[in-house]
């Protein structure tokens, strides 16, 4: 189906909040986005709206709208919840993935695993793929969509984190090891793996805020 407008203003203001092409702490101008956007007042209202209840937007009465800003305690808080639920998602996807999400999935460990390391952006790029396929494979939609705002939230952190991050801070193993134990059938490993590839992350992405 054609997207709507409201979808549209969606889909791109997010982009660049999450990218961080939008900074934290932004002011948010309408008049701005809709010249940028060629879209109507309305449909930014209503992507702002949205993207205040996925928590990407603050709107302050008499002070305007900004992007959220980002704290260390927010950091701590997004990985607590994205460590158990996409743990559980990677024991799901071992149970219910299909031959072609697999093929994917394999195709996008290898991709990983063979990607220069200096290309942040594109590491970035294949990691969220990688665990979008998980997600879908996970054929849970409630799951799906508590885990896509989870990791809007913290893809948007390591965006802010990628011009400190060095080449040895990626672990490029770890992907590879997590489609192995789904290969396998070990939802057990799976999970595991995952949780802790996670939680690596979570303490090399500290360091730098």
């Amino acid at each position: 189906m054609k997207p709507t407008d409201a979808e549209k203003a969606y889909n791109q203001i997010k982009d660049q909040i999450v990218t961080t092409k939008m900074h934290p702490g932004s002011v948010i101008s309408e008049a701005q986005l809709m010249e940028e956007l060629n879209l109507g007042r309305t449909p930014i209202r209503e992507a702002i709206k949205q993207l205040q209840a996925e928590n990407l937007v603050t709107v302050t009465p008499r002070r305007g709208m900004y992007v959220a800003d980002v704290k260390v305690t927010d950091l701590t808080q997004i990985f607590e919840v994205r460590v158990e639920l996409e743990s559980f998602a990677a024991r799901l996807a071992t149970e219910r993935i299909t031959e072609e999400q697999l093929r994917h999935l394999r195709s996008l460990a290898n991709k990983y695993h063979l990607a220069d390391p200096t290309d942040k952006e594109a590491l970035i790029s294949i990691d969220n793929e990688f665990h979008s396929q998980i997600i879908e494979a996970a054929n849970n939609k409630f799951l799906l969509k508590e885990l896509e705002h989870f990791y809007n939230l913290s893809l948007r952190i390591w965006y802010l984190a990628i011009n400190y991050a060095q080449p040895e801070d990626i672990n490029v193993d770890a992907h590879v090891a997590i489609l192995e134990a789904i290969e396998a059938g070990d939802a057990q490993s799976a999970g595991h793996r995952m949780k802790t590839h996670i939680e690596k992350f979570h303490q090399t992405i500290k360091q730098y805020l």
